[in-house]
């Protein structure tokens, strides 16, 4: 078959009219006059009373968490102009956006601060510890310059008191999560932290989501879930008197999205956008219409090539069915013509099956809102014809009987059901039944057919009512998460589909921190990881290179660092490629000299950085433990976490006992063998007459272990300590983790190349209950990860562990068992015994 490029008309619903009552807007802020908001991925401004909207923003990519200055004149948000997440400040009255942050990192804006002069972001361009949900707060000047990182260890959004002096912040975004009436360790409180004596405390300090802190006068507003219905509302804390209040009393929905500005505070709920009075807080409703173009929504020809998949061959193998992005086209093998022969732009048609006659071609299709069977002839020219009328559930590759009366199909169930051509009757075969993924909807897939006892038809109505409303695919699939997260059930995701994306431009580094000076920027840290980690090392960290921490970087292949910009600006599109640096020791252009390194990419310097973040960890349980335990991190149950595993743990069997880390744990599979590394049994010992007895197996852990869990460790990393405890492996330190665990999900492929996961089975305890989702596995000892130690270089749950571990050591010691005295293996020596 010779290469063919296959265009593809994408039909969709086009509104009419050039005004529009906009809902589903993001990401709002709202000022003395004025209220952003993002919608269809753009910036928009409208009085604060309502009416007509003017569009700020119009780019490929989605703009994001627009926040006004404290005088309301400008806005500063994340925009991916240049191919990276990164913060922009521009005019109200619009102009060119001024790029402040660079680098291959997301920096995700949060809040000005009150001067006017600074803008707070968070990041993870420092960080190693591997959880993406991990950030750390920084703070840039709006006219751009090096990001001074807070003291604080890490954070997601925050809101500053009016005179700059404090933030209320939170550490984990839970509130947008795809999972309702969530109570897992991921759960986040409302810490306020004294930016001038450097002291946290936590304000809210409730098994319930707390999110989204906005600062008005002497309250903190935030939205909250702790009400019996479970539904994010805003509630205050007052500064004064430390007291709570419920302010809103939402039902149908959740509040998605709160800020605060001098006057009022606004919110989107249910698609709906309200101002609030600070006075009185009294809310009400804002109209909002704007007049676009709706060039998201126009027709549009789609190149689908790269989704092939699906093939069926004719009888005569002259020509080929294919699926592409939900339509099917008749190719020829060799010479002549490409048909759509579906051309149903809105429906999923795929698995096309030829008939041996080749009279027809089988197919699957939801045309008629569910799958079922339909006949496309291929010798005249006629419209498909729907073979079957299920009216539920969904059917996997269609398989003709020789003769082409008849076609086989396995369904949702698994059950293998035959279908007669003739009348379109179904029956359903004797047969094995296997137990394997599939893919499909919620209400044919979802592991409790009762949908955990959720109205599921009404949610759909419910959200459904909204998609009207969507103006770009970020809006479908926010309306798809917000309602499969209604099942209150892990591995509920949405992921993808045809988004504007924007080309990526990479960043090359150098594996260093930096700062800044009246001469220039230094390198204020050189990341190094343990001498025997050689995965990546940062060029500075190499034999023969005669750089140091405290040295000047002036210039990067003959361009100057500008000292009123972030110093990766002139690194960008040089990841992984081979540059000349001029250095110096004391900052004076005449002493330099150059230096050729090769730059590494956002990958290696991530992992440099985790590298480095693990062999501190390590060196801390070292001298805690005056260098009896070991220390293991698993960063996931997949691939990555059983290298770390085996290197980590068999590298250290000379040590009497396990310190096994499974904070901010991604996941991956079930640790059934993780712990048969870890607690496999000495079964026997041998005696060597040249040589050191030992066990066997060799390779084996006779000392005590304790585990660390935290709420950033979820799914494989619910399940690790979950076995950690059936097995009575040791005690567990920390915090509850994520309660996602529920059990295997299977992905399901939307037309736009889009899709969900739908988890299809549920894990269970051996005494018959069912795992605490939703909830995690609690630790034997808790242990807040206090930001008051952590900011000291501590680490409490470390300590906590180790100490317990260190105690059973004490107790009982994991020795070796010494080889008896020799035998008398005579007679007389064996009929003594």
């Amino acid at each position: 078959m010779k290469n063919f490029i296959i265009l593809l008309l994408v039909l969709v619903s086009l509104n009419t009219f050039s005004q529009i009552n906009a809902k589903l807007m993001r990401h709002v802020d709202v000022s003395e006059n004025q209220i952003c908001f993002v919608y269809g991925g753009d910036i928009w401004l409208v009085d604060k009373k309502g009416g007509m909207a003017i569009q700020l923003t119009n780019s490929p990519g989605e703009e994001s968490y627009p926040k006004f200055s404290p005088n309301g004149q400008e806005i500063a948000f994340t925009a991916s102009y240049r191919g990276n997440p990164d913060i922009y400040v521009m005019s109200v009255l619009g102009g060119l956006p001024q790029r402040i942050t660079y680098g291959s990192h997301y920096d995700r804006m949060v809040e000005w601060h009150p001067s006017g002069e600074k803008i707070l972001f968070a990041s993870r361009r420092e960080t190693g510890i591997p959880s993406g949900w991990i950030n750390q707060f920084f703070l840039v000047p709006k006219i751009g310059g090096i990001p001074e990182k807070l003291p604080i260890p890490y954070g997601q959004t925050g809101t500053f008191s009016p005179d700059g002096k404090q933030l209320a912040y939170i550490t984990k975004i839970t509130e947008n999560y795809p999972f309702k009436r969530y109570r897992g360790g991921l759960t986040s409180d409302v810490i306020l932290f004294d930016l001038e004596n450097k002291t946290a405390k936590n304000i809210t300090d409730n098994v319930a989501n707390d999110g989204k802190p906005a600062w008005a006068n002497d309250k903190i507003y935030f939205t909250s879930d702790r009400a019996d219905n479970m539904r994010l509302n805003v509630w205050s804390y007052d500064i004064n008197t430390e007291s709570l209040k419920q302010v809103t009393e939402y039902d149908d929905f959740d509040i998605s999205f709160l800020s605060a500005g001098p006057k009022d505070l606004v919110y989107e709920v249910g698609g709906v956008l309200y101002t609030m009075d600070l006075g009185s807080e009294q809310s009400k409703e804002v109209q909002v219409t704007v007049v676009d173009d709706l060039t998201l929504e126009m027709n549009r020809r789609v190149k689908v090539d790269k989704k092939i998949k699906n093939m069926t061959v004719s009888p005569s193998a002259k020509r080929i069915v294919l699926e592409a992005r939900g339509e099917l086209f008749n190719l020829p093998v060799k010479e002549g013509y490409v048909k759509n022969i579906t051309s149903s732009s809105g429906a999923f048609d795929q698995n096309p099956s030829w008939s041996p006659s080749g009279d027809f071609v089988a197919y699957w299709s939801d045309k008629s809102g569910e799958y079922e069977i339909y006949l496309q002839p291929m010798r005249k020219d006629a419209k498909a014809k729907k073979l079957t009328s299920r009216n539920k559930g969904f059917g996997y590759k269609l398989h003709w009987s020789p003769n082409s009366k008849k076609i086989a199909f396995i369904d949702e169930k698994n059950n293998i059901n035959i279908v007669d051509v003739s009348t379109g009757t179904i029956e359903i075969a004797d047969n094995f039944k296997w137990n394997y993924g599939h893919g499909g909807r919620y209400r044919d897939f979802f592991y409790d057919e009762n949908m955990q006892q959720v109205d599921w038809q009404d949610l759909r109505t419910r959200y459904g009512s909204l998609i009207k409303d969507a103006r770009s695919r970020w809006d479908v699939s926010f309306l798809q998460s917000n309602l499969l997260s209604e099942l209150s059930a892990g591995h509920t995701y949405t992921f993808g589909g045809d988004n504007q994306n924007v080309e990526s431009v990479n960043t090359g580094f150098l594996g260093i921190d930096w700062s800044l000076d009246t001469k220039g920027y230094r390198i204020k840290r050189i990341v190094k990881p343990a001498s025997w980690d050689a995965e990546n090392r940062s060029p500075f960290d190499r034999p023969g290179v005669k750089v140091s921490e405290g040295d000047y970087i002036h210039s990067v292949n003959g361009m100057s660092l500008p000292l009123n910009k972030d110093p990766y600006a002139a690194f960008e599109g040089l990841d992984g490629k081979t540059v000349t640096l001029k250095i110096s020791k004391t900052g004076n252009l005449s002493e330099t000299k150059e230096i050729i390194v090769t730059c590494l990419t956002p990958e290696e310097e991530g992992n440099i950085r985790y590298l480095d973040w693990i062999e501190q960890n390590r060196l801390r349980v070292e001298e805690l433990s005056d260098g009896k335990l070991g220390y293991v991190y698993m960063t996931n149950t997949g691939g990555r976490g059983q290298l770390d595993l085996v290197k980590m743990y068999y590298g250290q069997l000379d040590k009497e006992g396990f310190i096994i880390d499974e904070r901010f744990n991604g996941g991956g599979q079930l640790a059934d063998r993780f712990l048969e590394l870890m607690l496999r049994p000495v079964i026997y010992n041998l005696y060597w007459r040249h040589g050191k007895s030992h066990t066997f197996p060799v390779k084996a852990n006779t000392g005590p272990m304790g585990m660390l869990i935290n709420g950033w460790a979820g799914s494989g990393g619910d399940g690790l300590p979950w076995a950690f405890r059936e097995l009575d492996a040791g005690p567990i330190v920390g915090e509850r983790t994520v309660g996602i665990l529920v059990g295997p999900a299977t992905g399901h492929e939307l037309i736009d190349g889009g899709g969900i996961t739908v988890p299809g089975a549920r894990l269970y305890y051996n005494n018959g209950k069912w795992f605490d989702e939703g909830v995690g596995v609690k630790p034997d000892f808790a242990v807040w990860d206090d930001p008051n130690l952590l900011m000291k270089d501590r680490d409490p749950q470390m300590e906590k562990v180790v100490n317990e571990v260190m105690k059973l050591l004490e107790s009982n010691p994991g020795m070796a068992t010494p080889p008896p005295a020799m035998q008398d293996r005579t007679a007389n020596g064996l009929n003594k015994n």
